[in-house]
């Protein structure tokens, strides 16, 4: 028998739910972005006669409004990412250990013919 063991456990991962949540966050991501834009489009519609006091408040807290929304969306694209990423890790890491079991199958059964080998020649 080999003097090494593989993982014989499979990577704990589902990758259909990584899947959805990187969808999920992309489409949130996008949809923060249009608001952000509509928003944008009709306050420009809104300010175009108006002046005063209210008009800069407004436009302080709209500017923080879409500034955190683009904020949220690249959050959000960072951790669809990140996700993206560790289902790759886990389906590496499921292939890699799959060939180290293999390769162990492999020196085992090469043990085992040369044993008999051994065997067979010293009767």
């Amino acid at each position: 028998m080999p003097n090494w063991n593989p993982n014989w456990q499979d990577v704990c991962w589902n990758h259909g739910a990584a899947e959805s949540a990187i969808a999920s966050l992309r489409r949130a991501a996008d949809m923060l972005d249009q608001t952000a834009a509509d928003r944008v489009r009709v306050a420009d519609e809104a300010r175009a006669e108006w002046r005063g006091r209210y008009r800069e408040q407004f436009d302080e807290q709209l500017e923080q409004t879409v500034r955190r929304a683009h904020e949220l969306a690249s959050e959000y694209r960072d951790a669809a990412n990140r996700i993206a990423r560790a289902d790759q890790c886990a389906y590496e890491e499921q292939r890699q250990r799959e060939r180290d079991r293999e390769r162990w199958r492999m020196e085992k059964e090469a043990e085992e013919r040369a044993k008999k080998r051994e065997q067979g020649s010293s009767w």
